[in-house]
């Protein structure tokens, strides 16, 4: 068997892995461990493994590795490691090597993504310890927005804040990098000069993306800005905060489990955040929060539109984007008026993986 490269995704309750065969970069098997802190279990293709309810995060690599062994695939046989990072800041604006220097680096950028950040920079740093012999690579979600002019990127703050971090990034980026290399290989032609990439799933962005690259997107300074998610508010007003926080005794803590966790389209059904349950239910909440949630998508892709002076295509990706033909339906029902040919919109499915991998591979060769 020849080499493979290994990546991983960390998430706050699952780390996904992927294989891929180092030269040809064909995916060999993907997989995750899910539901850690609820109900764990290890998950590739048929595969379905229970695992202790009390297992904590940590031990999540440990199985995956240990899985991986039974499938054959033992630590000489991988050649690198590619691992999702969710936010590079201003400091890392392309993929790099991984070496002290840059995890020190990449620890000081915690407080940009608090809620994500820490579990791959735990994972990166385990994998690290576990295989210090391969190259390990670190991919950065914010990447792929570095390319928006800095218009896009300021926030209407004074501007000492700005210089402090306080911007918008954008996030989705590594999926966004690769619809866009995927859409030319699907359709045979060159790539449509002005896109708008719809990332539907739990998070949700848009991106506005011309000639290749992204010129603005929904997601802003977090994780939290844009679109209505699965359980996150989106664009909100911030007087509301204000208000939150004066008028009905939120903590700092409280208010963030609100605007992350308790709100979006659980918030708005008060069924789910899942689309699949949603959209099954015959509940008028259900629907009220599926029309809600198309409707402002809608709204966004429109100002990105503005963006980009026009659309030429339409790229929809993400478990919502890629299954949910209804939601897919009633947000360009909503764009009609941008005359939009059916042929030009698209769905391609979400691999941030892939492009980890390639990352991976063109470095580890450098």
């Amino acid at each position: 068997m020849s080499k493979s490269i290994l990546v991983l995704n960390a998430g706050s309750s699952s780390l996904k892995f992927a294989l891929f065969d180092a030269r040809a970069m064909d995916e060999r098997l993907r997989g995750q461990v899910s539901g850690i802190g609820s109900m764990p279990r290890l998950e590739s293709g048929t595969a379905r493994i229970e695992l202790p309810k009390d297992m904590r995060y940590g031990e999540s690599l440990p199985r995956v590795l240990g899985w991986l062994e039974q499938q054959g695939i033992q630590g000489g046989d991988v050649c690198g490691v590619g691992h999702r990072i969710v936010h590079g800041g201003t400091r890392f604006v392309q993929p790099v090597q991984v070496d002290e220097a840059v995890l020190t680096e990449l620890e000081a950028l915690r407080a940009l993504a608090p809620l994500h950040l820490p579990f791959g920079l735990g994972v990166l740093r385990e994998m690290k310890r576990l295989r210090p012999d391969v190259p390990h690579v670190a991919c950065f979600d914010t990447a792929f927005h570095a390319t928006q002019p800095e218009m896009a990127t300021r926030l209407p703050l004074p501007r000492s804040y700005f210089d402090k971090g306080y911007r918008r990034y954008g996030f989705h980026g590594l999926n966004y990098e690769h619809v866009t290399a995927a859409l030319p290989g699907l359709t045979g032609r060159n790539l449509p000069r002005r896109i708008l990439a719809a990332h539907l799933g739990s998070g949700s962005s848009m991106c506005a993306i011309v000639d290749g690259r992204s010129v603005a997107t929904t997601m802003g300074f977090s994780t939290a800005d844009g679109l209505v998610m699965g359980t996150r508010t989106g664009t909100i007003d911030p007087g509301v905060l204000v208000a939150l926080l004066r008028d009905e005794g939120l903590t700092l803590e409280g208010l963030e489990d609100l605007l992350y966790r308790k709100s979006g389209l659980l918030g708005l059904s008060g069924l789910s955040g899942d689309m699949r349950i949603l959209l099954a239910s015959d509940r008028p909440e259900a629907a009220e929060a599926v029309a809600y949630y198309c409707y402002y998508a809608a709204r966004h892709g429109g100002s990105l539109v503005s963006a980009m002076g026009g659309v030429d295509a339409v790229i929809f990706t993400g478990g919502v984007g890629e299954n949910a033909e209804p939601v897919r339906r009633q947000i360009m029902a909503h764009l009609a008026w941008l005359n939009i040919p059916a042929d030009q919109v698209f769905v391609i499915p979400a691999n941030e993986e892939r492009a980890i991998a390639r990352h991976v591979s063109r470095l580890a060769s450098d």
